[in-house]
């Protein structure tokens, strides 16, 4: 587990120590602190692991991906984020050597913002690299905890479209992966 706190809020100095320091292992799974995973959500990670980044949390945003998830919703268990402005990194399963891949462009990479989800997805349109987006989503991003950035955005009592799982599984256990 890694905390982090700083003044102002900054989720990609967070996000960034994730990526550091990693154990023997050939999957690492980033999954922030105001997620809820569904029951099953562990017991399926072995099944979900690829050989590129899965995000298990998507919303209705961004939109063109949520049109993907959804008309794949029932056919489909993963479908391509990309392109899109921002990596939805309430929880993804992380390849080791992606996780490797992505700190290492971190390093030298010009003019990263605080927001993680954003630097995430410059990551992956400057070395293209593919994301896929679990179709159900696996964990709900609690609604009721407010921004980690700050700013003015009010609670939104969990009707927030991007904020809220778009096709949340009940049980994780109850798909094929």
């Amino acid at each position: 587990m890694v905390e982090h706190t700083s003044e102002p809020r900054d989720p990609w100095a967070g996000y960034k120590r994730c990526l550091e320091n990693l154990p023997d292992c050939s999957h690492l799974l980033i999954l922030q602190d105001d997620a809820l995973p569904v029951p099953g959500f562990t017991d399926v990670l072995p099944q979900i692991a690829r050989d590129v980044p899965v995000c298990l949390w998507m919303s209705a945003a961004p939109a063109n991906a949520a049109a993907r998830a959804r008309r794949a919703y029932g056919k489909q268990r993963y479908v391509p984020l990309g392109p899109a402005p921002f990596v939805p990194l309430v929880a993804v399963l992380w390849p080791r050597r992606l996780v490797n891949d992505f700190a290492t462009w971190a390093e030298t990479a010009a003019r990263l913002t605080r927001a993680d989800d954003g630097n995430a997805a410059r990551w992956m349109r400057q070395t293209r690299q593919e994301f896929l987006i679990a179709v159900p989503s696996i964990c709900e991003h609690d609604d009721f905890t407010p921004t980690v950035k700050g700013g003015t955005r009010k609670e939104s009592k969990g009707l927030a479209r991007d904020r809220v799982a778009l096709l949340l599984a009940e049980d994780a256990r109850d798909y094929q992966w």
